[in-house]
């Protein structure tokens, strides 16, 4: 079976959707059977010579997978050209610009479809991403949708987000022969908001990476060290700095935790800034804790075990998500969780860890400081962790992926 999977995705996502797609297609290579062939499509115009990540991505080509890098023809704007961005003509070229957007589409659209179609000849399914939809004729069509936030939290993204999304969730209603979701509660959502067939929305649950484990004290201190922190002596969150993580209630309820206890540990927040990150800065200069709390964005995946393994506990108290992967690279690592009760967290974290009510701050505070002040309960929360996180593996999601390949091929 020649399977196509489009790889211009690598070039423009961070983290949880680079993580997806880069373990899924590296686990795919490795479990599928020699029938098996890849072709990795990366749609030239879509990324515009991105470079992030470029080391990782073309480690994935090689005897089971060839990389195909197609050139084609990128949607132009006269506003986006510097000497054109001059006050006294910006709304003449904005409106130049309108009337020429259905032109560039059809083009742009054309020029994609016979590219494609050369260079994905003889492919049996084609699994596209949130950057590029396609449906190759004779071939069938499968996406992943990882979460509806757009529709569930409209108020919390960029306009250029809900256009995207909305592209991709018309191309998993009228398109896609199957759509996967990444947990229980995703494919709810798909079939109540989109209206999708419930046969046609397979569940997949995201897995864990090897390297993500509990590590010796010795390995991680100098990590640590580097950024100026030692072992247990801070709290975590991992994951973009944008509203729907929740930072803004997790900040305020940490400084309800400094005054409670004698010696407060950090709150250490690794992650990207995204799109209306400035309230959760602005929250930290308000409470006076600019010199308790650590923004880190630098940290590579390499470090990010190292995080995880030397942090008291792993906070994670997102108003949504669609799998919410931070929270089981933390119990791998076998600490401690408290995450929020809402959307696929229960399904990911389990038993495992303290679930609570994410818009309830003194919950929050109450939850991590059980967490705190308790080490055998502490101790009890990492070992359940760790026997979570064991039901979660990218050879599992591979596994399960072909699984739908080989459905919608028969």
């Amino acid at each position: 079976m020649q399977i196509g999977i489009d790889i211009t995705v690598l070039y423009r996502a961070w983290a949880g959707v680079f993580t997806y797609h880069y373990r899924l297609i590296q686990a795919l290579l490795e479990v599928a059977p020699p029938a098996y062939q890849f072709v990795l499509l990366d749609y030239l115009p879509l990324h515009n010579g991105a470079t992030h990540h470029l080391a990782e991505i073309d480690r994935l080509a090689g005897e089971r997978a060839e990389a195909v890098h197609v050139p084609g023809l990128r949607h132009r704007k006269l506003s986006h050209l510097s000497f054109l961005q001059k006050p006294d003509i910006k709304t003449a070229v904005s409106t130049i610009d309108n009337l020429l957007e259905p032109i560039w589409g059809k083009l742009t659209g054309a020029v994609q479809n016979l590219q494609l179609q050369k260079h994905l000849a003889g492919i049996d399914i084609f699994h596209s991403s949130d950057v590029l939809n396609y449906a190759l004729p004779g071939a069938k069509s499968v996406t992943t949708i990882h979460d509806l936030t757009t529709l569930i939290l409209p108020e919390y993204h960029l306009p250029h987000i809900h256009k995207m999304q909305a592209a991709k969730f018309r191309f998993a209603q009228e398109q896609a022969n199957a759509v996967i979701a990444v947990s229980e509660n995703t494919k709810r959502d798909i079939v109540r908001l989109l209206g999708i067939e419930p046969e046609r929305v397979h569940v997949v649950h995201e897995g864990v990476e090897p390297g993500l484990r509990p590590l010796p004290a010795e390995t991680i201190a100098p990590t640590l060290a580097a950024y100026g922190l030692d072992l247990q002596t801070y709290i975590l969150h991992v994951g973009t700095i944008e509203p729907r993580k929740n930072l803004v209630r997790l900040v305020e309820a940490y400084h309800q935790v400094r005054q409670a206890v004698a010696q407060p540990p950090k709150l250490v927040l690794v992650g990207r800034k995204g799109w209306f990150y400035e309230e959760v800065y602005a929250s930290v200069t308000t409470l006076d804790l600019t010199a308790s709390v650590l923004f880190l964005d630098t940290v590579t995946d390499e470090e990010l075990p190292a995080f995880y393994n030397g942090a008291l506990l792993m906070v994670y108290p997102t108003l949504y998500e669609g799998f919410g992967l931070p929270a089981l690279e933390a119990m791998a690592c076998g600490t401690a969780v408290v995450a929020a009760n809402t959307s696929s967290l229960p399904e990911v974290v389990g038993n495992a860890g303290l679930l609570i009510d994410p818009t309830d701050v003194s919950a929050i505070t109450n939850a991590v400081l059980s967490v705190l002040e308790n080490r055998d309960f502490r101790a009890n929360l990492s070992e359940k962790s760790l026997a979570q996180a064991q039901k979660f593996t990218w050879n599992q999601v591979a596994q399960e992926t072909l699984a739908v390949y080989e459905k919608i091929k028969q």
